[in-house]
């Protein structure tokens, strides 16, 4: 009995990880387009070698988010016009794998990526933040205080032996401490904080310095806990005097493994006073919008 089940896992598992490698050439579309990255003479094989330098990274060093969601933000990072000033923030980086990853990319386009963590692990969490609701998987995700520990030691380790150390930044200490003298215009943001808190603290500081029409990532993406932070009002307007952004991927992240219902991920942003300007518009007559069985989606 214990040998069929554990071969039937074993199966669903290869399937899994078949799926999710045929999946990549969509999943990672912007990274792989030719445009992405050109101003800065990252081509087809530079992306081949970053992407399985990440890979690569995914196995040495214990993290919480993959190299696909890695690379989903390199893309954004390679995006940005190199005339364009700015840094990369990550607040949150356990034992440094997307510090390492995103190092990477940091180095390619001659960016700096600041990173603030305790370097002790997550605060006491408030009553509010001691569990955090996500549905689409069916949990209830539990925090205490230290979790996710790891020393800066051990990141600055990772980070030289498979980053690019030369890249980075670090800000040791708890964000209310390292966070409001911070003044660096900002290309492009990850939060992987966990708790609610936190992400506020980051927000309150890196959201006046991120540039306009720039991203900012959260990896707890289906926690509806922090997914509520980018359409609550009051907060936004109270704490920096602007409309709350909204969140590409609330609840269910954007789409990047596979799963038993489709693709989802922990991986969502937003994106600050977008280019609205040149969106495209779309009549909502009827007329037009109807579905269309030969198309997989809708815009």
């Amino acid at each position: 009995m214990f040998e069929t089940t554990d071969a039937r896992r074993a199966v669903a598992r290869a399937y899994r990880l078949a799926i999710a490698a045929a999946s990549l050439p969509i999943v990672l579309a912007d990274y792989f387009d030719p445009d992405t990255g050109a101003a800065y003479d990252v081509g087809l094989v530079s992306k081949l070698i970053l992407a399985a330098r990440m890979v690569r990274n995914n196995w040495q060093i214990p993290t919480g988010s993959s190299f696909v969601e890695h690379l989903v933000m390199a893309a954004a990072i390679l995006e940005v016009p190199p005339n364009v000033d700015g840094c990369v923030v990550e607040c949150g980086c356990f034992k440094g794998g997307s510090t390492a990853n995103l190092s990477l990319v940091a180095g390619l386009c001659d960016r700096t990526l600041h990173v603030f963590d305790s370097f002790e692990g997550m605060p006491e969490p408030t009553a509010d933040d001691e569990t955090h609701l996500v549905v689409d998987s069916e949990r209830v995700h539990s925090y205490e205080e230290n979790s996710w520990e790891a020393t800066v030691a051990e990141v600055e380790a990772n980070v030289v032996a498979y980053g690019d150390p030369g890249a980075v930044v670090f800000h040791p200490g708890y964000f209310e401490e390292t966070m409001p003298g911070f003044d660096e215009p900002c290309v492009a943001a990850f939060l992987d904080v966990g708790l609610r808190t936190s992400a506020e603290t980051a927000l309150e500081h890196l959201w006046p310095v991120l540039r306009n029409d720039s991203r900012c990532f959260t990896h707890e993406a289906k926690h509806m806990d922090m997914a509520t932070l980018f359409f609550d009002r009051e907060w936004w307007r109270e704490t920096l005097d602007s409309e709350p952004p909204g969140l590409v991927g609330a609840g269910s992240g954007i789409g990047l493994h596979p799963g038993p219902n489709g693709f989802s991920s922990l991986l969502a942003y937003t994106v600050k006073n977008p280019a609205v300007d040149d969106y495209a518009v779309v009549a909502q007559t009827g007329a037009d919008n109807v579905v269309d069985v030969g198309r997989t989606g809708s815009d």
